[in-house]
């Protein structure tokens, strides 16, 4: 087992360096010249070259690399050349907003999506079924941003319940706070769990064709009683993957929403800072989120080893 953890954090790490390369040469490879948005459109040629000297942004590319490089794996994430503040410091102040709506997204969409996957596998030959399945599909079919559309449209324009956008901080007003994300969230998960009822559908079926459920309900369990008391814990085995790939993607997923709804999260200082040309902010932004989705999926790797007694043997499935 301690091989296969090795092998999953030797995995991570050669997908970090890879990644850190490919985000560096597709910003490098952007249109615009931070120099020249810093001096302004009647900048001289030679003012623009003389600071992107400064800045070094003559250098080839390769020594700009791993100087970035380096300084990322000490935890710099390098220094925006407009607002002279760290990169670090700029993400800070919205990982909270960004944690809160990917974290309660996933949380609600597990919460939505077990049960009706469950029900959808059990009833999967009723109408019922065929109902929760067809709305998982279409589900699946909406884009985030339409969805967060619809519910700001229905919920705050139509019925004000609840407001439109903007965000308040935990700590200054829990209410506001609450009411705030509410949208956001529910956005967010019912995007996620679309997928994840057909994945949790997939694997319940699976598991109610297992000798040991037909064993089970042999000796007088309900099919549903079975199913929670022996089925969750062997369909955790893939789901646990499934969901993890999820919160990658509620990561992604989260700098739309942060949009629609006016959410001052990292997907916004993103989005603001391309439209910027600060490459410094972007870069440090990207590879933040590139590390947080690589290490989600590492620590899953690592989660799929120690629940699947098939790994722990050394038994290959």
């Amino acid at each position: 087992m301690a091989r296969k953890i090795a092998q999953r954090l030797a995995i991570f790490a050669v997908c970090l360096l890879g990644s850190s390369l490919l985000v560096f040469l597709i910003t490098a490879a952007l249109p615009g010249n931070v120099a020249q948005v810093m001096l302004g459109t009647d900048a001289t040629p030679e003012a623009v070259a003389r600071l992107s000297a400064e800045l070094g942004l003559d250098r080839p590319w390769p020594v700009r690399y791993f100087e970035w490089l380096g300084h990322m794996l000490v935890g710099d994430f390098g220094t925006s050349p407009l607002s002279h503040e760290p990169v670090m410091g700029l993400i800070g102040p919205r990982l909270a907003v960004t944690g809160w709506l990917v974290g309660l997204g996933i949380v609600v969409a597990i919460l939505i999506s077990l049960p009706l996957g469950m029900f959808a596998a059990m009833r999967r030959r009723h109408l019922s079924g065929f109902v929760v399945n067809a709305a998982a599909q279409v589900g699946m079919a909406i884009p985030a941003f339409f969805g967060g559309i619809i519910l700001c449209l229905v919920f705050a324009v139509w019925l004000r319940w609840l407001p439109a956008n903007g965000y308040v901080a935990l700590t200054d007003d829990p209410p506001g706070w609450a009411a705030h994300l509410v949208l956001p969230v529910l956005t967010l998960a019912l995007v996620q769990s679309a997928v994840l009822i057909r994945y949790v559908r997939n694997a319940f079926i699976e598991v109610l064709h297992e000798d040991y459920l037909r064993t089970a309900r042999a000796v007088g369990w309900t099919e549903f009683g079975a199913l929670l008391r022996h089925g969750v814990r062997n369909a955790s085995i893939s789901l646990v993957t499934v969901v993890a790939l999820q919160l990658a993607s509620a990561i992604v997923g989260a700098i739309v929403i942060e949009q629609v709804f006016n959410l001052p999260g990292v997907g916004t200082l993103l989005l603001s800072n391309v439209s910027t040309r600060d490459l410094v902010v972007v870069q440090g932004t990207v590879m933040f989120l590139v590390l947080a989705v690589l290490l989600i999926n590492a620590l899953v790797d690592i989660a799929y080893v120690l629940i699947d007694p098939r790994q722990k043997s050394g038994v290959r499935g």
